[in-house]
């Protein structure tokens, strides 16, 4: 099964409400028939900055055949990293609907 990265914003919104949208993205995700890549779910093994999230992140984002860009990944600097680094490799994006 193809596997699909999941890009959205985090930034200052509560657990909950973040580890929500993640969630159901992830059900959209199989919905479409892929198998869903949540950075929220990858093994950070590190000091928990930001640049060492999005090191991890993005390796793990490259092993994936699309991205699946949640409506607010706009307001997300790391998204929008994401996004574009898949853009610039031909990683095909599916916007949220």
């Amino acid at each position: 099964m193809k596997k699909c990265y999941i890009a959205g914003y985090i930034g200052d919104l509560p657990a909950e409400i973040y580890t929500a949208n993640f969630e159901a993205a992830k059900q959209e995700v199989i919905a479409l028939g892929f198998e869903p890549v949540s950075p929220l779910d990858l093994p950070h093994c590190h000091n928990r900055t930001w640049c060492d999230y999005m090191r991890e992140d993005l390796i793990a984002l490259l092993s994936c055949h699309s991205v699946y860009a949640l409506r607010n990944w706009r307001k997300s600097p790391g998204a929008t990293i994401e996004i574009n680094l898949a853009l610039s490799v031909g990683i095909h994006i599916i916007h949220q609907l």
